[in-house]
């Protein structure tokens, strides 16, 4: 594993590790460095009704749209698998992880998908979008 690698893990842990706080401990502060300021959060699946849906986002209608949708609840996500590719100034990476949710009177658990694109600038590699998604009926991640 290259050092470049090796940062790209790091940058990830980091990421989940923020996500994955108890409610009204998440230091989103802490990992703002990491995103490009123009930076986009994609968050895909089916609704109830069974209809695609696509939310985008900037980092902070993302920290809004999370603390919302995760206030009074237990969540956490672990990094299972990672791909990097990496061509001059971009980069992608393939994080799969596992997560587990519980609001109380339901646990669920499963795995997903966050996709990242990153640029190189002079202040180093920034996030300039994430898009995820996770299994579900028909959608199967297989691991590398």
């Amino acid at each position: 594993m290259s050092k470049l690698e090796r940062d790209f893990r790091r940058m990830t842990s980091r990421l989940y590790r923020v996500v994955s706080a108890p409610a009204n401990e998440r230091d989103w502060e802490s990992i703002r460095e990491l995103y490009h300021p123009r930076a986009t959060l994609v968050r895909t699946g089916v609704d109830a009704h069974g209809e695609d849906f696509a939310t985008v986002m900037s980092f902070d209608e993302y920290i809004e749209n999370a603390n919302t949708l995760l206030a009074g609840k237990s969540f956490s996500e672990r990094e299972v698998s990672q791909t990097v590719d990496i061509v001059g100034n971009v980069a992608r990476i393939a994080s799969i992880y596992e997560y587990v949710f519980d609001d109380g009177h339901e646990q669920r658990s499963g795995r997903g998908v966050n996709f990242f694109n990153l640029i190189r600038t002079d202040g180093g590699w920034k996030i300039m979008s994430i898009v995820w998604d996770n299994e579900r009926d028909g959608v199967t991640i297989a691991l590398r």
